[in-house]
């Protein structure tokens, strides 16, 4: 996921009517919750009159009044040690979400590794990275001196650091010269019992090619699986589901499209309509599971 950038805390949001989701069409903007975060991205169709009825029994839906993309707050947590870049295990082609400095609060905006300076006397090294994008607003201009705000998820943890902007250059693309990573922080990763929470998800059956996505709702999860209820039981035990949610980690935007193993189905929480699944994710990178520490701790 990263004309002139948007810089906002939470955009205005517009409550939505049941009639104003329309049924087997794309939606032309994503649902919300009232605090901002993503349920539903836009395109995504809800099916029937059953979908529309279980958003509003578990969600309050909202869209945005314009144009924007969320910004999240950053979450606040004990720095384990001082690693340095090599700790990292920062790579080419990894991904950073970075956030101008200049601006508090300011939406973190998506970008990539492409190189890194030969290491000088003293072991440092500057980062290449392309410019900052973020969906729905255009790049993100930086200027030389510019101190910035990144975050790195690696396969060795997630990690937090401030650079400076060295250079900018549009020759042969637009990218960014930072100085060498300081006061790197490794942000609290540890084992979770499963987490109560409230995400949307997209959902449909593998083995079934021409299955319409259905909406459901992330109960619980943990960085190995979830609970997650649904309008109707249209699996059973042992099928797998594919299946989409995202959630936002210390400002970065983590969208996640795996399979999932159905463990058990079982009715409902407290008696409503509909089904629970007991889901195991059958194909998580380190990354990810990772990024889903992250997110529970943060809310635990």
């Amino acid at each position: 996921m990263l004309a002139e950038p948007v810089f906002e805390k939470r955009p205005a949001l517009v409550r939505l009517n049941a009639a104003d989701i329309p049924l087997k069409a794309p939606l032309e903007w994503p649902i919300l919750a009232p605090d901002g975060a993503v349920l539903f991205d836009s395109g995504t169709v809800v099916p029937d009159e059953a979908a529309r009825a279980f958003l509003y029994r578990h969600f309050e839906p909202h869209r945005p009044s314009r144009e924007a993309t969320l910004a999240s707050a950053a979450i606040d947590t004990a720095a384990d040690g001082a690693p340095a870049l090599e700790d990292m295990g920062l790579a080419i082609g990894g991904r950073v979400g970075l956030r101008g400095g200049s601006i508090s609060g300011s939406a973190m905006y998506a970008s990539r590794v492409i190189g890194f300076s030969n290491p000088r006397r003293n072991g440092e090294r500057s980062l290449f990275v392309t410019q900052p994008v973020m969906a729905g607003s255009g790049p993100l201009e930086l200027t030389r001196g510019e101190q910035v705000d990144l975050v790195a998820l690696t396969g060795r943890g997630v990690f937090r650091f401030a650079c400076t902007v060295d250079a900018t250059s549009r020759e042969p693309f637009n990218y960014v010269v930072l100085s060498a990573p300081g006061a790197i922080r490794r942000l609290r990763a540890r084992k979770f019992a499963r987490l109560p929470t409230c995400l949307g998800a997209r959902f449909s059956t593998e083995a079934v090619a021409s299955a319409v996505p259905q909406l459901g709702r992330v109960a619980d999860i943990s960085p190995y699986g979830m609970s997650l209820s649904a309008p109707t039981a249209t699996a059973r035990a042992g099928d797998r589901l594919k299946l989409s949610f995202r959630f936002c980690t210390d400002g970065v935007d983590v969208e996640i499209d795996t399979t999932a193993i159905v463990r058990h189905v079982g009715p409902a929480e407290s008696g409503a309509p509909g089904a629970a699944y007991g889901l195991e994710f059958e194909a998580l990178d380190a990354s990810q599971r990772i990024a889903l520490k992250s997110f529970m701790a943060e809310h635990s």
